[in-house]
This record gives structure tokens, C-alpha cells and sequence, in this order.
């Protein structure tokens, strides 16, 4: 996926998360646990990214931090609040038109705009802003700010853990035990097996860009969507194993999406994090305001608009590239059609007919098997020219 920055392969990473044993096993509780965390999410920094710049990025961590403190006091969109989500923004932007994060050698002031800016971490900062502006929970302290917006077990490919989660969390997390350990070690070994052996041998096997025209373009657009779905999904089996060792509340990611029997079950199986970030803070409150200027007249036209910019606005957070918004809105449009035809069967059959519909076998079958391609085939959009 575009945008990732840490390389799961080098050394350093584990390095960090040997040392995020070392220090977060033992202290499974109290105000010291927090500033531990902390300073293991800055040491990959460190370690891996900005070098001397991280010093820098704490600064910019400590203008978030206090900028949020003040939106805390007035839980209301107030100005520094939309200012946040601006600047947030205009970093997003200046991250996506760059090359990658800052290296050895770039200016501090570039190393702060791309780690801030960086995908997952706007998101973050975005879902942060506004559950702090309209006071669903208290402001977060400094070593909470960090370690929400900086996780450096989730930073590869997320999950992106909305902030009510991670504030609703409990502090205090239970001792490590050995079955714990055990049930942790086996996903993050499930999740390097999946990334470093399994996706690496289909894509050399399988995999050669959509070179070969016929029958085996047909063949690599099936291989494609696996291998994605394996060495995606094995990043968050690694999130959450490395979560589980560490005592860190780390949400689920991918639940069998292969399966799914429609666009909007493909969606709330694959990526759900992201997929529940857009849901509240793109997709509902675009819909339920369409719905307040139409007296709710038109309620599956709102959801068809607020389908096609939440996830037009999906395509291009993932790449500011016209391909990107092609396959954002290609999948608005399978949302659309898939919530007109829900809507439609069960005007003509009714909730008891499309209950027994859409437990007939044959028919879950052709679904999934619909799914599977419209997901495998939507895929192939990147291969446009840009």
C-alpha cells in the first residue's frame, strides 16, 4: 500500500521492539508506563526515520499536545481546533506530493512536515481533533499524544485505532502470562510467515506487473488480490502480536474479506479501521447532513453522495494520483448500486423474503464469487497510466 515507511525487514525495527519488551513487560501498570511507551514510539523514530530530527518531531508532538489541551477547555469546533485539522491537512498534502519521509541530510523543518503529515498519522491527528473538539473525551497528556499518533507497532499499515478507543482503554493492562504470550507469539509468527514467505513466494512465482496479455492477465488479477490481502494483512498480524506482547490495545484489521458477499461487506471486513474512520467522520456526517437540508426526502440519494465523496476522498488519501480517485470512486459506485439493490429487494420481498434470499446457498455462492472479482478487477486501475 502507498505511503509506508517502516520497513518491517531492518533491524532497527526489532531492535525498538526488543527494547519495547525490555521495558513495557515489567510495567504492566502505573504513571511511569505511559512515558515508557512513549519513549520506545520515539526510539523508532529515532532509530529508523529522523536521526537527530526527532527531536524536532517532539517539538511538533508538544504543539499538538498543548494546542489540543486549549480545544479541551472549550469542547467546541473553536478556531485552533479547525486550525489543527488545516494545517493537518496541508501537511497530508505535502507529504503525498514528496518522495517519502525526511532522511539524513533534509532540513529539521522538512523532517516534522513529512512525520506529521505522514497517512496514518493524519488520521490519527484528524480523529484526535475532533473527538477532543466536541468533547466526547477529555484532552490526552503528553505521553498519550505520542503514543496515539505514533504507535510504532502500527505505523507500517495501521490499524488506524480511533481515539475513543484508545482513551476508553484501560491503563493498567494484565500480567503477562504464558498462555497470553504464547496466543501473541503465534499471531506475530502467523503474520511473518504470511508477509516473508508466503506473499514473497506467490509474487515471485505468480506476479509480473500485468505483462502478459490473454488468459494469464485474467490469472495474475486473482494473484494480485491474494498477494495483497496476505502481505497487507500480515502487517497487522504483526501489529497485534507485537500489541499483545506489549500490553498495547491493538484493533483488528482484516476479517476474511475473501468472503465477503457485497462491496459493503467487503468494507467492513477489509481495513475495517479504515474503514470505520471514514464511516464516522466522512460517511455519516456528510449523509445525515444532506438528509437535514432535504427534510430527509431523498435518503438513498444522500447516501449515494455521501458514498462517492468519502470514498473519492479515500482513493486520494491512499495516493494523490487520478488513479487512486478512479478506484475510490469505483468502489463509491459498487456501494451505491449494492445499497439500491439491498433497498430495492426488500421492497419487492420484504425483510422474511430477503432473509431466505440470501440464505440460499447458490446465491451467498454467486456473491461472494461477484465480490471477489469486482475487488480483484478494481485492482488493476493502478496499472493506468498515471
Amino acid at each position: 500500500m502507498p505511503g509506508r515507511v517502516v520497513d518491517l525487514a531492518d533491524s532497527g525495527f526489532w531492535a525498538v521492539a526488543g527494547l519495547g519488551l525490555l521495558l513495557l513487560v515489567p510495567i504492566r501498570s502505573g504513571a511511569l508506563r505511559p512515558w515508557a511507551q512513549a519513549a520506545i514510539n520515539l526510539a523508532l523514530l529515532k532509530l529508523l526515520l529522523f536521526q537527530w530530527h526527532v527531536v524536532a518531531v517532539v517539538g511538533a508532538l508538544a504543539a499538538v499536545w498543548l494546542m489540543l489541551r486549549h480545544i479541551g477547555r472549550t469542547p467546541r469546533w473553536t478556531a485552533p481546533a479547525v486550525l489543527l485539522c488545516i494545517v493537518a491537512l496541508l501537511l497530508f498534502i505535502r507529504h503525498k506530493l514528496g518522495t517519502g519521509l525526511a532522511l539524513p541530510g533534509q532540513s529539521t523543518l522538512a523532517a516534522v512536515l513529512e512525520s506529521l503529515g505522514f497517512s496514518y498519522v493524519f488520521l490519527r491527528l484528524l480523529d484526535m481533533t475532533r473527538t477532543v473538539a466536541e468533547g466526547r473525551t477529555p484532552a490526552p497528556s503528553l505521553p498519550a499524544t505520542i503514543n496515539y499518533l505514533v504507535p510504532f507497532h502500527m505505523l507500517a499499515a495501521g490499524p488506524i485505532q480511533s481515539f475513543d478507543e484508545f482513551a476508553k482503554a484501560p491503563q493498567n493492562t494484565a500480567p503477562l502470562t504464558l498462555p497470553l504470550a504464547l496466543v501473541a507469539a503465534e499471531r506475530l509468527a502467523w503474520g511473518l510467515f504470511k508477509k516473508f514467505v508466503l506473499a514473497s513466494a506467490l509474487a515471485d512465482a505468480f506476479l509480473t506487473g500485468f505483462s502478459i496479455p490473454g488468459w494469464y492477465f485474467v490469472f495474475e488479477v486473482q494473484m494480485f488480490y491474494v498477494w495483497l490481502y496476505l502481505d497487507f494483512s500480515a502487517l497487522s498480524d504483526i501489529a497485534l502480536g507485537l500489541g499483545g506482547l506489549l500490553g498495547i490495545a491493538t484493533p483488528e484489521n482484516f476479517n476474511k474479506p475473501y468472503l465477503a458477499r457485497n462491496v459493503i461487506n467487503f468494507w467492513e471486513r477489509w481495513h475495517i479501521s479504515l474503514s470505520q474512520f471514514i464511516r464516522r467522520n466522512l460517511y455519516l456526517p456528510i449523509q445525515m447532513w444532506l438528509a437535514r437540508r432535504t427534510d430527509n426526502a431523498y435518503p438513498l440519494l444522500c447516501s449515494s453522495l455521501a458514498f462517492g465523496v468519502s470514498f473519492g476522498l479515500c482513493g486520494m488519501w491512499h495516493a494523490l494520483d487520478v488513479r487512486f480517485l478512479f478506484w475510490g470512486l469505483l468502489h463509491a459506485a459498487g456501494l451505491v448500486v449494492n445499497n439500491w439493490y439491498r433497498n430495492a429487494l426488500t421492497r419487492r420481498l420484504g425483510a422474511k423474503g430477503v432473509r431466505t434470499y440470501l440464505a440460499n446457498p447458490a446465491v451467498r455462492f454467486a456473491a461472494v464469487a461477484v465480490t471477489f472479482e469486482f475487488v480483484a478487477f478494481s485492482l488493476t486501475v493502478f496499472q493506468l497510466p498515471g
